[in-house]
């Protein structure tokens, strides 16, 4: 009769051991520090405003700040004509008020004067004298940036959770927030053990290796934000492990690499039970890492990892680095875990849970992840080049090349791969010509035709775009697969100044498709379809790049060399066209 060893035993999965350390980790306390000491700390508290932001109304452009009733009836032929009174830049205030028939000159940022209510841009201006003659009338709030645009006085501007970046310290300094509530540091006791283990610039003896694990785990253990105490490497003496678990126990967490199965020489769950440790996971269903195991001693989280360190490492990412990320209070917890498809076939024996290095990437067809050649768990070069782990379940046992995986992404971002291949036509025109009306009745038509289709949706303003009756809302209805909205920021609050992202990286996020239908990006150079209607005309520059087809009322009347003509009731015939590719 066989007998399994303890963390074959008491394994458990590796989302329920997850549950169990956050159960019980027990977030740190809160301290404040200054707005210069507050770069990569985790916000403990919300942050409200204590004010408006901005406090008062600022001009939005250079020009003149007037009253718009001064504007009314002002036509070319007959303009207003307003007598400039002063001028106001950064930093100064006009005390009094604006008295009707005149203007004050005004730089972007600056107050409006008490009375003004709107800005006539510089372009717009006639200069006469002392004058200023206006062509046409401008509503109430036209180029004026009011009180409170970012926020109102006792709104929430910060949840707690977040890690302190460069935009979230120029909002708090904005709101006057000097001194920010953060959650403490923990201090992170990393313990390595062996016999045979040796520093990285000592010689080595026979039998021996160089420690590498303490290192890899500071890093990590870093990079989540909390500070580092590394002991040892200790050799496998119950004596010398008890010393060195004692002063571990002294910080605020303790990690404890190799000795963690059940050999002979398997010391430190043994050590840690002197220690007073209580064991809560003593085994993970998951390869590599299963070893691990998760314990409290004296009021401290303690985890357990294997000494190899390929095991270490899956270890303290599926088990460490979300504990570690609770007690620090980040919203954060766990790593984003995405969909992507393999570029080449696995195989793995099935039984258990299996995690594997890999380099992912995001390519016009959706996220690509390339396995790595050494899996093994003492291989540290696959390592430290994967950006992902391939999550394969427990009962798979080979996969082929664009085969579905979950991923664990091990970074914030992934390497945007190129688009050369995707067939995308940027669909331009003049306002009102049918831009979205045409991918509306093509994306039926190409779904038909047994094509996946996108819409890529290019405009400044994205408010409630799955709103009844939106635009993207209409794709979604017409039989798009998704929607991309791409603007100034993306979906965004307020960016006026942000530019457009460039239509590559648009691309490279749509995921797997067929076709993209891109509504706008006239001025790229991905082929055109170039719409048109009787009545509508021009109103803005030609579209550049190649033009591969016009869809016009009457198509001859906006022909362009080398360009397919359709009318509006030859779009079948359009997406036959797409559909076999020879546009």
């Amino acid at each position: 009769m066989s007998v399994q060893p303890e963390s074959a035993v008491g394994a458990v999965g590796v989302e329920d051991a997850q549950a169990v350390v956050l159960s019980a980790i027990r977030r740190m306390p809160v301290e404040q520090v200054s707005l210069d000491d507050a770069a990569g700390r985790v916000l403990a508290e919300p942050v409200a405003a204590t004010e408006d932001l901005w406090p008062f109304p600022r001009a939005a452009m250079d020009g003149v700040a007037a009253r718009a009733v001064d504007l009314l009836g002002a036509r070319a032929d007959a303009p207003a004509r307003l007598r400039v009174a002063g001028a106001i830049y950064s930093g100064d205030v006009w005390t009094l008020p604006l008295e009707p028939g005149t203007a004050l000159r005004i730089a972007t940022g600056s107050p409006m004067p008490l009375g003004a209510d709107v800005v006539i841009p510089r372009e717009m201006l006639c200069d006469v004298g002392d004058h200023v003659e206006v062509p046409s009338p401008l509503p109430v709030g036209r180029h004026v940036f009011p009180s409170g645009e970012d926020a109102r006085a006792g709104e929430t501007v910060l949840a707690p959770g977040i890690v302190l970046a460069g935009g979230h310290l120029s909002l708090l300094a904005s709101v006057g927030c000097a001194a920010v509530p953060v959650v403490a540091r923990p201090l992170v006791a990393i313990l390595a053990t062996g016999d045979e283990l040796g520093a990285p610039r000592a010689p080595l003896a026979p039998g021996h290796v160089r420690e590498s694990n303490s290192y890899m785990l500071a890093a990590e253990v870093l990079a989540v934000g909390a500070r580092v105490l590394r002991l040892g490497p200790v050799r496998d003496d119950l004596g010398a492990l008890a010393g060195a678990i004692a002063a571990g126990l002294d910080a605020d967490l303790l990690m404890v690499t190799g000795g963690a199965s059940v050999g002979e020489r398997d010391l430190v769950r043994e050590a840690l039970r002197r220690a007073g440790a209580v064991f809560a996971v003593r085994g993970v269903a998951m390869k590599p890492g299963g070893p691990a195991a998760f314990a409290t001693a004296r009021g401290r989280p303690v985890f357990v990892f294997p000494g190899t360190p390929g095991a270490a490492r899956v270890a303290f990412e599926m088990l460490a680095r979300p504990g570690l990320c609770a007690m620090l209070g980040r919203s954060d917890i766990h790593r984003p875990v995405v969909r992507g498809r393999l570029s080449a076939g696995i195989r793995v024996s099935p039984g258990r849970r299996r995690f594997l290095w890999a380099a992912a990437r995001i390519t016009p067809g959706g996220v690509l992840a390339a396995p790595l050649p050494g899996q093994g768990t003492a291989i540290l070069r696959s390592a430290a080049e994967a950006n992902a782990l391939i999550d394969v379940g427990a009962d798979a046992g080979q996969l082929e090349a664009g085969d579905e995986v979950r991923l664990h992404l091990l970074t914030d971002g992934l390497h945007v791969g190129p688009t050369v291949g995707r067939r995308a036509y940027c669909v331009v025109g003049a306002r009102d010509a049918g831009k979205t009306t045409l991918i509306e009745r093509l994306l039926p038509i190409l779904r038909a035709h047994g094509l996946i289709a996108v819409a890529v949706k290019h405009h400044v303003h994205l408010d409630a775009p799955e709103r009844e009756g939106s635009d993207t809302a209409r794709f979604a209805a017409a039989g798009a697969a998704a929607t991309v909205l791409a603007g100034p920021g993306g979906i965004v609050r307020r960016a006026p100044s942000l530019v457009d992202p460039p239509i590559d990286e648009v691309l490279a996020t749509v995921g797997h498709a067929d076709v993209v239908l891109v509504e706008g990006y006239s001025r790229s150079a991905r082929p055109k379809i170039l719409v048109g209607q009787s009545g509508v005309a021009p109103d803005r520059s030609a579209p550049a790049g190649p033009i591969v087809a016009v869809v016009h009322d009457a198509p001859q009347v906006a022909a362009v060399e080398g360009a397919a003509l359709f009318r509006w009731d030859q779009v079948d015939a359009l997406a036959a066209l797409i559909a076999s590719g020879r546009i």
